[in-house]
């Protein structure tokens, strides 16, 4: 077959900044579409997507921002995702672009997958899905990658496959293919590993019926699944002399997802506060029962108070 009759291939990157999806975008495509930088702070703030050239003409990646603070900003990229993606009638693979140094999986990127498993069909989800470890530097040795896979098939893949129970409620057995890829070598370089690696990325997806979002018509009023997020925020609250009073705030607020595929957020609520203060003035009184603690501040431990938020919190 020609270039223009082989089966169009579409691909969506998502991953924390600074893993190098864009260049991935661009190394996939054989073209500079999507910007670059060093920069810790993200250069993606959009989604963008378009289609390679040469002999991957017939290959669309759709690079996307990582999630932010922000809830105006991830409910706009999220929901533009969708509607990229409904755009192009679907996706073959879902690529998650990892930095080949870290092992270890994000909060964030632990919310996205959570949204889209629940965005595209659930039961579907994981068998479009691959990892892309990016920064896989060309001059690394056979012998130190041939380590790297075992060490992250072993470590990595278990926790990742967690969320397969998480977002289905079933225990499946998937099978998560991983290239690894240098998408920014020097021009001077032989960097035909990634190369290679790039053409499995593509034939892999080539080989897969493509999923869009799922949508369930006549039910735009209802969201079908709500996700929790949490975070801690510490702050400084002054010297008092002895040492620096910090104070950690646990919050979480609400992702709702709709039968519509839209995505809202809601606000970050405070649920707990924990000083490193010691509160000596007055007499507090702590009544467990069943698990439960009836008080506005007890102290736990020498040197640490926790505020609880509301009228009665259970600790079991």
């Amino acid at each position: 077959m020609t270039g223009q009759e082989r089966k169009p291939v579409k691909l969506l990157l998502i991953g924390e900044t600074g893993n190098g999806k864009s260049s991935l975008g661009n190394f996939i495509l054989k073209k500079n579409v999507f910007t670059v930088s060093d920069s810790p702070n993200p250069e993606t703030t959009e989604i963008n997507g378009d289609y390679g050239e040469y002999d991957r003409n017939n290959v669309f990646v759709i690079d996307t921002p990582s999630l932010q603070e922000s809830r105006e900003f991830n409910e706009r990229f999220l929901n533009d995702m969708v509607n990229s993606v409904k755009e192009q009638g679907g996706i073959q693979g879902i690529v998650i672009v990892l930095n080949y140094s870290i092992n270890t999986i994000s909060n964030n990127l632990k919310i996205m997958i959570q949204i889209l498993s629940n965005v595209f069909p659930v039961s579907e989800f994981w068998g479009h899905v691959c990892i892309v470890w990016n920064k896989c530097y060309y001059f690394f040795s056979q012998n130190q990658l041939k380590m790297q896979k075992e060490n992250k098939r072993n470590e990595f893949l278990p926790e990742l496959l967690k969320r397969t129970k998480e977002t289905t409620g079933t225990e499946e057995s998937v099978v998560i293919p991983m290239c690894y890829v240098d998408s920014q070598p020097d021009e001077e370089d032989d960097n035909i590993r990634s190369e290679n690696e790039i053409e499995s990325l593509i034939k892999w997806g080539s080989e897969l019926t493509p999923i869009n979002i799922d949508i369930i018509e006549n039910r735009y009023g209802e969201y079908k699944k709500i996700i929790t997020e949490e975070k801690e925020q510490t702050e400084s609250m002054g010297n008092n002399g002895k040492y620096i009073i910090t104070q950690v705030k646990h919050m979480k607020r609400e992702i709702r997802i709709y039968y519509n595929g839209e995505i809202r957020y809601g606000n970050w609520k405070i649920i707990k506060v924990e000083s490193n203060e010691i509160t000596t003035t007055s007499n507090i009184v702590l009544k467990v029962t069943t698990g439960i603690v009836v008080a506005a501040t007890a102290v736990i431990a020498t040197g640490t108070i926790i505020y609880f938020v509301g009228k009665a919190i259970s600790l079991w």
